[in-house]
C-alpha cells in the first residue's frame, strides 16, 4: 500500500514538474442580483483579495461583472453594494481551462443609514441558501461532494458526513435522517419534485448503490433535516434542493472522467456567440463491468448502468427559460452460478434479475413583473419503472419463477410559484403544485398453500385516468431587525385518489444574539402520502378473489420541533448544536394485532409493506446533535459531527420497538489538507473516519427456517438486536495540474483502508442449511482522472 501511494505521488509530480506553466490566467465573472427579489444590482462593486496592487470591477446595468488576468490557485472575492450586507467569497478554486462563474446573492440591509463604515464579513457558508429556512438545513458546495473522502462524487454520501444523517451501511446511499425511514426524503431538482435518483432504485426508497445526480453539473444547494419551510411538502424527514448550474454562454468546455462512478464525457457552451443562451450536457457509462474483474465488489452481479443531464438556459428580456432533464437506466443479473462465499446479496440456488429506469424533464419560465415581483412556471414529465425477478433453482439446476415485481409510475406536474419582495423587511412566496399520477403495478409470489404463483398486487392506470396530488403553500419572512427574523408559513395537501387532505403549519426564529452567536427554533407539521405500491396492493379472500385493502389509507404525519445554537469561535470556525423532537403519527399499521409499521419502510429489500392497513400507529424520534467545522482557510479543513437519537414506534399491538433505523449514535471526522507545489499543481490528502452503532436486525429462528425450508424470523425479538458497531476509514489522495489548454486530475482513494468487516445482514442458506453472514464493502481501491479543456 506504501509503494502503491509514493509511486503515485512521484508519477504525479514528475508529470506536474515537465508540463507546468506559471504564466497561467484565467476569468472570474458572474452576476450580482438581490438576494429576495433576484433582481440584478448594477454599480456593485467587486474586489479581488490579497492583490497588490488592488484589483477589481463593478457590475453593469444587468449584474454582471468581470474580472480578468486572475493568477490560478484559491482566490477570493470581496462584493460591496450601498445599502447591502458586504460579503466575502474566499478559497475559489481557479483553474486554467475553465472560467469561474458565479451567481451572488446579495441581502438587504433591514436599517439605512447615510454614513456607515462597511466591513466585509465572510459569506456564512453553513446557512442555507433558502433564507426562510432557518433551522435544520445548510448549503453545500460542488467541491464538497468531491472533496470529502467516502463520498465518490455523490451528493448524497457527502450528506452522510453531516451531523443526523446515518452512516451504517455503505452498500447504498439511502438517506436516513434523525431516524426516519429513507422513503421520507425529498429530492428537488430545479424547484421540482423528482422521483428517486439513484440506479438500482427500490420503489418507494430514495436511495441507491450509485447516484445518478452528476456533481459535475452543480451549482450550491441546500440539505434540509427537520421542520423545513412550507414551500416542501409530502415529506417526512428531509429535503434535498439540488440547483444545476447553466452552460458557460462564451466559451465552449468539455470534460472526461473515469473513475467509480462511471466514463463520463461533458460538454457546455453558448449557442451562438451573439446570444447569452447556453447548453450544459453530460453522459456516464458504468465502469463497473471493467472493474469487477479485479476488484471483489461483495456481489456475484455485474451492475450495468448509464445516465444523461442537461440543461439549456435561454435569457429573456425580463426572465429566462430553462429546459433540463435527467434519465438514467440500471440493470443487474445476479446467477447461481456466480455466487460465492462472501456474495452479500444472493445466495446459493437462486437466480436474482433487477432493473430500474427513471427520466424526468421539464421547462420552467421565469418572469420579472417588476423591482418587487417575479413569477416561475415549471412543467415537468417524469417516469419511474424497475422490475426484479427471482427464479429458484432445483437439483438440476432449472429454474422456477419464485417471485416476481414490476412497477411504473409517470407523472406530469405542474407548478407556479410568486415571489414579493415589498421591502428590505418583508417578502413572501405562494406557490401551487398539481401532480398527475399513472401507474402500472404487478407482483406475485409463490405460495407455498397453492404451490403455484399468488398475485398480491395488479392495477394501473394510464395519465388521462390518473390521480391527483394537490400542493398550495404561502410563506414569508420579516426581519424585525438585521439580527432578528421570523419565517411563519402555511402547507396544505389534498389528494383525490380518497380525499385526504391536511393543513400544515410551519413557523422558524432566527436570532444573531451578537457577532459570532445565533439562537434558532422551528416547528413544522409535515405530511405524507403513502407510495402507490402500498395503496394498491391486495388481500386474498376466502374465495380468493383480490380486493385492495388499502386504498383509503391517510398521509403519515410529524409533528416536528428543533432549538438550535451556532457559535463561531474563529474566523473560519463554527460550533453548532441542534437538538429536536419528532412525534409521528396516523402511521399505517396493520388491522390485526402485529409489530408491523410502515416507519420501517426501506430497512430491506423490495417494498416492504402489506395490506389491511389502518393509520393507527406511531413513533417518536428525539435526540442531540453537534457539529465543528472549520471550512477551508490556510489549506486545510476539518468537520467532527457527533449525532446521538433514539427512535421508536408502535405497531397495532401497542407495544413500543426499537425502529429499524435507531441506530443511537454517529460519529464522523473529516480532516483534508492541500499543498500548493507550484502556482499549477496542487497535491491534496482528505481522511475520514466513521464509527456508528450498528444496523437492527431481526433474528433468524434457525430451528423454523430448516423445518420450512424457507427464511422464518423469531418475531420475539423484532429490531431488539444490533450488529456491531459500524467502523470505517477512507483516505484519498488527489492531484491537480493545470495547462494551457488541458487540465488533469486525479484521485487514488481507499475506503475501509482497515478492511474492518462489517455487517451488512444474515440469512438463511437453503442448500447450506445454516444461517450465512452478507458483510458490507470491504479495503476498496479506486482511481479516478479527470480532464477538462
Amino acid at each position: 500500500m506504501k509503494k502503491i501511494v509514493a509511486g503515485f505521488i512521484v508519477i504525479l509530480v514528475v508529470m506536474g514538474t515537465t508540463n507546468a506553466q506559471s504564466s497561467l490566467k484565467q476569468t472570474i465573472r458572474g452576476k450580482v442580483i438581490d438576494k429576495d427579489s433576484k433582481l440584478p444590482l448594477p454599480g456593485a462593486n467587486i474586489v479581488l483579495l490579497n492583490v497588490t496592487p488592488p484589483v477589481g470591477t463593478s457590475s453593469d446595468g444587468d449584474g454582471n461583472f468581470r474580472i480578468t488576468d486572475v493568477a490560478l490557485g484559491r482566490q477570493g472575492i470581496s462584493v460591496s453594494f450601498l445599502g447591502y450586507k458586504t460579503v466575502t467569497i474566499e478559497n475559489l478554486v481557479i483553474g486554467s481551462t475553465k472560467e469561474t462563474i458565479l451567481e451572488i446573492e446579495l441581502e438587504e440591509n433591514v436599517v439605512q443609514v447615510n454614513d456607515v463604515t462597511v466591513s466585509a464579513s465572510s459569506i456564512k457558508k453553513d446557512e442555507p441558501i433558502n433564507k426562510m429556512a432557518a433551522v435544520s438545513a445548510r448549503s453545500f458546495t460542488v467541491e464538497e461532494t468531491e472533496k470529502y473522502a467516502g463520498s465518490r462524487g455523490d451528493v448524497a454520501r457527502m450528506a452522510m458526513n453531516y451531523a443526523g444523517v446515518v452512516t451504517a451501511n455503505d452498500s447504498r446511499n439511502d438517506i436516513i435522517i434523525r431516524g426516519n425511514s429513507p422513503s421520507g426524503l425529498l429530492w428537488k431538482l430545479e424547484d421540482v419534485d423528482i422521483p428517486n435518483p439513484n440506479h438500482f432504485a427500490e420503489n418507494g426508497t430514495t436511495g441507491g448503490p450509485v447516484g445518478m445526480i452528476n456533481n459535475n453539473l452543480l451549482m450550491n444547494s441546500d440539505f434540509l433535516t427537520s421542520a423545513f419551510p412550507a414551500e416542501y411538502g409530502n415529506a417526512l424527514s428531509g429535503v434535498f434542493d439540488l440547483k444545476l448550474r447553466n452552460g458557460n454562454n462564451e466559451h465552449h468546455e468539455y470534460l472526461f472522467q473515469s473513475g467509480f462512478n462511471g466514463f463520463e464525457l461533458g460538454a457546455e457552451g453558448p449557442f451562438t456567440k451573439n446570444h447569452k443562451s447556453s447548453y450544459l450536457a453530460d453522459f456516464r457509462y458504468s465502469t463497473m463491468e471493467l472493474m469487477s474483474k479485479i476488484v471483489d465488489f461483495g456481489t456475484s452481479g455485474v451492475p450495468k448502468y448509464k445516465d444523461f443531464t442537461y440543461k439549456l438556459n435561454f435569457p429573456l428580456k425580463n426572465g429566462k427559460i430553462a429546459i433540463f432533464g435527467l434519465a438514467g437506466s440500471s440493470e443487474i443479473a445476479m446467477l447461481d452460478q456466480n455466487v460465492n462465499d462472501n456474495d452479500m446479496y444472493s445466495t446459493y440456488g437462486q437466480n436474482l434479475y433487477s432493473g430500474s429506469d427513471m427520466a424526468t424533464s421539464g421547462i420552467a419560465i421565469t418572469q420579472y413583473l417588476n423591482d418587487k415581483t417575479y413569477y416561475k412556471i415549471s412543467l415537468t414529465g417524469l417516469i419511474q419503472q424497475g422490475s426484479t425477478k427471482i427464479d429458484t433453482l432445483d437439483t438440476d439446476k432449472d429454474p422456477h419463477r419464485y417471485y416476481d415485481n414490476k412497477y411504473a409510475e409517470f407523472r406530469t406536474s405542474l407548478s407556479a410559484t410568486l415571489n414579493t419582495k415589498y421591502n428590505a423587511r418583508f417578502t413572501t412566496k405562494s406557490g401551487i403544485t398539481i401532480d398527475r399520477m399513472g401507474y402500472d403495478l404487478f407482483s406475485e409470489m409463490f405460495n407455498r398453500e397453492d404451490q403455484d404463483l399468488r398475485t398480491y398486487i395488479n392495477d394501473g392506470k394510464n395519465l388521462i385516468k390518473g390521480i391527483n396530488l394537490y400542493r398550495i403553500f404561502h410563506q414569508g419572512t420579516y426581519k424585525v431587525t438585521d439580527k432578528f427574523s421570523v419565517n411563519p408559513g402555511l402547507h396544505f395537501i389534498y389528494f383525490d385518489l380518497n380525499n385526504k387532505y391536511s393543513l400544515e403549519p410551519r413557523l422558524s426564529i432566527s436570532w444573531q444574539l451578537t457577532e459570532k452567536k445565533r439562537l434558532s427554533l422551528g416547528y413544522g407539521l409535515h405530511s405524507k402520502i403513502q407510495s402507490l405500491y402500498t395503496y394498491f396492493i391486495g388481500s386474498h379472500m376466502p374465495d380468493n378473489s383480490l380486493v385492495q385493502t388499502n386504498k383509503d389509507l391517510g398521509f403519515t404525519k410529524s409533528h416536528q420541533f428543533v432549538l438550535g445554537y451556532d457559535m463561531k469561535i474563529a474566523t473560519n470556525t463554527r460550533l453548532k448544536a441542534e437538538t429536536y423532537y419528532q412525534y409521528l403519527f396516523d402511521v399505517p399499521v396493520q388491522q390485526r394485532s402485529t409489530w408491523f409499521s410502515i416507519l420501517n419502510y426501506g430497512a430491506g429489500w423490495g417494498p416492504n409493506t402489506t395490506d389491511s392497513l389502518v393509520n393507527n400507529g406511531s413513533g417518536q424520534n428525539y435526540g442531540l446533535e453537534f457539529t465543528l467545522e472549520k471550512f477551508f482557510s490556510k489549506g486545510y479543513y476539518y468537520l467532527t459531527t457527533v449525532s446521538l437519537f433514539d427512535s421508536k414506534y408502535k405497531g397495532s399491538d401497542g407495544i413500543e420497538r426499537n425502529t429499524a433505523f435507531n441506530g443511537n449514535y454517529v460519529v464522523n471526522g473529516l480532516v483534508g489538507k492541500e499543498f500548493n507545489i507550484k502556482s499549477t499543481m496542487v497535491l491534496a490528502l482528505d481522511l475520514k473516519i466513521t464509527y456508528a452503532g450498528g444496523k437492527r436486525y431481526i433474528p433468524i429462528a434457525l430451528d423454523a427456517s430448516q423445518k420450512a425450508g424457507e427464511t422464518k424470523y423469531d418475531e420475539s425479538q423484532i429490531y431488539n438486536k444490533q450488529y456491531d458497531p459500524f467502523f470505517k476509514t477512507d483516505v484519498k489522495l488527489s492531484f491537480r495540474m493545470n495547462g494551457r489548454k488541458v487540465s488533469h486530475e486525479y484521485q487514488f482513494y481507499v475506503e475501509n483502508v482497515t478492511n474492518h468487516k462489517n455487517m451488512l445482514v444474515q440469512m438463511y442458506s437453503v442448500s447450506k442449511n445454516k444461517i450465512v453472514n452478507g458483510y458490507q464493502l470491504g479495503f476498496f481501491p479506486m482511481i479516478l482522472y479527470r480532464m477538462t479543456f
